[in-house]
């Protein structure tokens, strides 16, 4: 079992995921902002952050700077319905351990998951 962030700003992804990922027996926690994702951080340790790049108050892959910054162990996975070249570059610059394209189908998400908690 793992204790997973999960931060999007559609509530329909944020409850899939709950969903499909507590169903694989994983503890998960979410947030629809980067603020609230900064607080989650805040209140205890995660061992995977999934993080979606648009945000309403910022840019999910500044998740991956904060990790850093934070000196944590955390894996963080990318995800975005928008992808370019630029922020493929950038994520797995900064450690993403992997970089996800919405719309994500449950078997696509669990295996990133499962991998990159490996």
């Amino acid at each position: 079992m793992a204790h997973i962030l999960v931060i999007d700003d559609e509530e329909s992804i944020r409850f899939s995921f709950h969903r499909f990922l507590t169903s694989e027996k994983h503890s998960v926690v979410t947030a629809d902002c980067y603020l609230m994702a900064l607080s989650r951080m805040d209140e205890g340790y995660f061992d995977l952050i999934i993080a979606d790049i648009n945000l309403l108050d910022g840019w999910g892959i500044d998740i991956l700077n904060e990790v850093a910054e934070r000196n944590l162990k955390t894996r963080v996975i990318i995800m975005t319905a928008y992808p370019t070249n630029e922020s493929i570059k950038i994520s797995f610059g900064l450690h993403a351990s992997d970089y996800l394209i919405k719309p994500l189908r449950q078997d696509s998400l669990l295996y990133s998951v499962n991998t990159t908690l490996q």
